[in-house]
């Protein structure tokens, strides 16, 4: 475990000095530093508590409570930077270290008790309403960002859908995937704190040093988090690039009140007709779906149609978002491939590659929920 934990700290670092010396990079990869050397220094106090023993844990250790809220702020901060359209810091981020603060102002009380009266609380934490308190406010702080880092997310994945037509290392899946951990992780500790120290009725025999082993193995869970955060965080690509005014303004796609969405709208009844009838020919002549990166704005600059006009055509007459109308084309063309019997030569996924797709898993996905069959049974159905 101590060498789990400095490796993981030599990790963290390893990633930072990648993270500062790579050309190009963006407040995002500033953040992620700033992230991760708090990370390192995190594991390399818990290292070195480790080895001085549970007397200095004990002393020195509240250091560490408050910064689990710290760590669900940053990612929160992290994820608004990688989705945000500007690539600019926005000094309002920093009111998301007010939580940490908070905490922390309750953790100062604690932090200068005698050792005695410390080790008395981490025995018998139950007793002490003041550090119960303590620990439903960071219950209160984490949960939240939980839930508001899901909800950017989700929220992400409608916007993208109306400006991309794809989704390949854009749709911050893989962050959703480490919020999913992180809330296991969470759930696993408070578990375990709640078990141990409020209702295990052998915790009258708990010892200073158990406590401090209790909480190292918690803290090295870390470690693995650290490395898949970092290892995505550097592929990580930048989302919009130099978005237009117009981009920025497209949000959610249609919904219920989508005609309230479009109420200020300055496009006519009689010119959105006309624009989807040169949308649609323009698709059926052109079939810019073969370009597996087109974007609205690129299909919109053809059209000579603003961004947001072109969307909102295909909200409002079609019903769909940007995504779901070039993926329709890209699927037709591929039962037609397939149906035709001078391509049984060919596998279906190059077949998808030829027709605009570009990952395998994406495709099956499209595929299946606008057939309602994957590409392997709609095969064995021709």
């Amino acid at each position: 475990m101590e060498i789990l934990l400095i490796l993981g700290a030599f990790q963290a670092i390893f990633f930072v000095v990648l993270l500062l010396s790579k050309k190009g990079k963006t407040v995002s990869d500033k953040i992620l530093a700033l992230w991760l050397s708090i990370f390192a220094i995190h594991l390399a106090f818990v290292y070195y508590s480790f080895q001085l023993g549970h007397v200095f844990y004990i002393k020195y250790g509240f250091i560490l409570s408050g910064v689990i809220v710290l760590y669900y702020s940053l990612m929160y901060v992290y994820t608004q930077s990688l989705v945000s359209k500007e690539q600019s810091f926005k000094p309002k981020w920093l009111l998301h270290l007010l939580p940490t603060v908070i905490v922390y102002g309750f953790i100062i009380p604690l932090a200068i008790l005698p050792y005695e009266t410390k080790v008395d609380i981490g025995v018998h934490p139950s007793a002490d309403v003041y550090s119960t308190v303590v620990f439903g406010i960071v219950i209160v702080f984490v949960t939240g960002y939980i839930v508001l880092i899901l909800k950017l997310l989700n929220k992400h994945k409608v916007t993208i859908r109306n400006i991309f037509s794809y989704e390949e290392n854009i749709n911050l899946i893989w962050l959703k995937i480490l919020a999913f951990l992180l809330i296991v992780l969470w759930v696993i500790i408070s578990v375990l704190i709640v078990y141990f120290y409020y209702l295990d009725a052998s915790q009258s025999t708990m010892l200073p040093e158990d406590i401090m082993i209790l909480d190292m193995k918690g803290q090295s869970a870390f470690v693995a988090f650290v490395f898949f955060l970092s290892f995505f965080g550097i592929k990580q690509q930048i989302i919009y690039s130099h978005p237009s005014k117009e981009e920025k303004d497209l949000e959610e796609g249609p919904k219920n009140n989508s005609i309230s969405r479009y109420e200020k709208s300055s496009l006519k009844k009689e010119d959105s007709v006309i624009y989807l009838k040169r949308l649609l020919e323009y698709m059926e002549r052109e079939k810019p779906n073969l370009n597996g990166k087109l974007l609205l704005k690129e299909l919109a600059d053809e059209l000579n149609i603003s961004t947001n006009h072109l969307s909102q055509v295909i909200n409002e007459n079609l019903g769909k978002n940007f995504f779901d109308f070039v993926n329709a084309y890209r699927v037709d063309l591929v039962k037609q491939k397939m149906i035709d019997p001078s391509n049984k030569k060919f596998t279906i996924i190059s077949l998808a590659y030829e027709c605009g797709f570009n990952s395998k898993s994406s495709f099956n996905s499209i595929f299946k929920k606008h057939t309602g069959l994957t590409p392997s049974e709609f095969s064995k159905q021709e």
